[in-house]
């Protein structure tokens, strides 16, 4: 079993260093020991699962919480009539379950110390505070418009800021976004 996870952890070390080094990256020996760290990490978190067993459960808890997000649009006419509970609840809840798959990749520790990187930082607190204050507001008892408005921009900013998360994970991703989104203003603004 450990020779595998050894294995395991050259492969991912040669690819790692392989794709590092086509973009002009150079790593560093510190570089390398930390991703070894990083495993050990995910050893702690759930020392008896293996890396498949590990993948599984970020796959079923990625996928579980989209089609939860997903299946409370069968809510939103309830929304719009006045009950914001069903859809609210059940999109909140699958956003949470999909952003918590990634503790069977990495752990709780790395996954926080990610989430509050200093590129991430600002998107990550918008993105959890609409989370929170989404629940909270569909609870209070005032004006049903009002209500209604709140929400609907407060999921807006949980569906923009999951969006902007996620692209942070993907080199230039958000770059390309804004330089996308530059273009198309400024085409219509001409």
């Amino acid at each position: 079993m450990s020779g595998a996870l050894a294995s395991i952890k050259t492969k991912a070390s040669a690819g790692i260093n392989k794709a590092a080094s086509a973009v002009g990256i150079q790593r560093t020996q510190t570089e390398d020991s930390n991703n070894n760290n990083t495993l050990e990490e995910l050893s702690e978190l759930c020392p008896q699962l293996t890396y498949q067993q590990r993948l599984i459960g970020f796959g079923t808890c990625f996928v579980l919480g989209y089609f939860i997000t997903f299946m409370s649009f069968n809510y939103f006419m309830e929304l719009i009539g006045g009950n914001p509970v069903p859809f609210v609840v059940l999109y909140t809840l699958g956003n949470i379950i999909s952003l918590f798959s990634s503790l069977f990749v990495c752990g709780p520790k790395k996954l926080l110390k990610n989430m509050f990187d200093e590129k991430r930082k600002t998107v990550t607190i918008i993105y959890l505070s609409s989370l929170f204050v989404s629940i909270v507001v569909c609870f209070i008892k005032f004006n049903k418009d009002a209500k209604l408005v709140i929400l609907l921009v407060l999921l807006l900013i949980q569906f923009c800021s999951s969006v902007w998360y996620s692209l942070s994970y993907i080199p230039f991703a958000r770059r390309a976004v804004k330089k996308c989104f530059k273009n198309a203003v400024g085409d219509e603004a001409a």
